[in-house]
């Protein structure tokens, strides 16, 4: 039986595809650039704040620029992240039984850690996690796995003992590099199909599904 599970959580805990998409396209807008719609960002998405907005941004701006306008997009979202982002259906409930059922679980995003720590605060007041880890300085993004193997030597598990669970290609690869088994989750950003093909060994379709796996 699975001890713990590390899950990320833009797309698979929480939709917060809303307030990024806007944070962004204001950011867009008040230099006179084209915009994105929420299906672009669905894949501008999963590997930093830095990497989407080289994704939203023209590419033919300077690297000064690009850090000035990164910068705004920051703030921005710092203002907006809790605006129209929300759990998925399930999730609380999901969590809350991982927690009575004394499953460890962890949080491991490529968000910003001075945004990730606040927002799974805010969302999640009543649910225990052990470890909460956004990007931080140092420290390689996903899919890396050296985070995940830290998150392990905290919890004192091995990897056998633990599911990384994500909706997207950077999460299933972080935990194929870490040697833990990997869920997919259907509801996210990306598609099955995505999930399978970075091999996941598990996909569900609804947050309860996750009880099946845990042995």
């Amino acid at each position: 039986m699975k001890k713990a599970i590390i899950f990320d959580l833009d797309g698979t805990l929480l939709d917060t595809l809303t307030d990024i998409m806007e944070s962004v396209n204001i950011v867009l807008k008040r230099h006179d650039f084209p915009t994105h719609d929420l299906q672009a960002y669905k894949y501008f998405i999963g590997s930093g704040i830095g990497v989407l907005a080289q994704k939203a941004f023209p590419k033919n701006i300077s690297q000064s620029d690009y850090e000035h306008y990164l910068g705004e997009v920051v703030i921005e979202y710092e203002a907006r992240q809790t605006l129209r982002t929300k759990p998925y259906e399930g999730i609380i409930e999901m969590l809350n039984k991982l927690n009575a059922d004394q499953v460890k679980i962890a949080i491991l995003s490529n968000k910003l850690d001075e945004f990730a720590k606040p927002t799974v605060s805010h969302f999640f007041p009543n649910i225990n996690f052990e470890v909460v880890f956004g990007a931080r300085k140092n420290v390689a993004p996903k899919p890396s796995p050296v985070a995940v193997f830290e998150i392990l030597e905290i919890l004192d598990l091995e990897k056998s003992d633990c599911y990384f669970v994500g909706d997207t290609s950077t999460d299933i690869r972080t935990g194929v590099n870490a040697g833990v088994d990997t869920i997919g989750v259907s509801w996210g950003f990306r598609t099955v199909k995505e999930l399978n093909e970075a091999g996941a060994n598990f996909i569900i379709d609804h947050p309860s599904e996750l009880f099946n796996l845990l042995g």
